[in-house]
């Protein structure tokens, strides 16, 4: 089921036949560097089943993203109930296959996602984290205009994790 089309990219949902999709994201040790190391197939199929199942639950998920004009898949970018303290908001994420790195996907992706949680499910707060050393992730974030709030511990790292939120009606970067 097609979610959003931004930009140069659209977003579906997972389905049971993405797991090589999956794989290709998840299970690849450079594109999982800062997120506690590649996966398992057995966790691959997991992982991709907690996001049907977020899907299922809360409406939302990292949903997987693909090129327009290619149908090639880039990655995943979403939302997700929050789930450290404080306990209010969604969290924003986002993770892109190696091959499609350095094309500015990442912010493209999530800055549909904010205006959507925000104009279309109307949500009041995001957070997102990022891997203390991954700057890549704090320049989107900061880019979008979240501001710094918190730590968390992210147990697959073993590390706390800074994090960031954004409310509605704060000032968003034009699409």
């Amino acid at each position: 089921m097609g979610i959003l089309g931004i930009g140069r990219l659209f977003m579906r949902t997972w389905e049971e036949d993405d797991f090589k999709l999956a794989r290709s994201l998840w299970s690849d040790p450079d594109v999982m560097t800062f997120l506690g190391g590649p996966l398992s197939d057995e966790k691959v199929r997991d992982k991709m089943h907690a996001e049907m199942a977020c899907l299922e639950k809360s409406g939302v998920q990292y949903w997987p993203m693909f090129e327009k004009e290619s149908g090639e898949f880039v990655g995943c970018c979403g939302l997700r109930p929050w789930v450290y303290t404080p306990p209010e908001g969604h969290e924003l994420g986002f993770h892109l296959v190696k091959a499609k790195w350095g094309r500015g996907y990442a912010f493209e992706a999530a800055q549909g996602v904010v205006k959507h949680a925000f104009e279309k499910l109307h949500l009041p707060t995001l957070r997102a984290g990022h891997h203390p050393q991954h700057l890549n992730s704090k320049k989107i974030l900061l880019k979008l205009k979240f501001r710094p709030a918190d730590e968390v511990f992210y147990k697959p790292t073993g590390l706390m994790h800074p994090t960031y939120e954004l409310r509605t009606g704060e000032s968003q970067p034009r699409m």
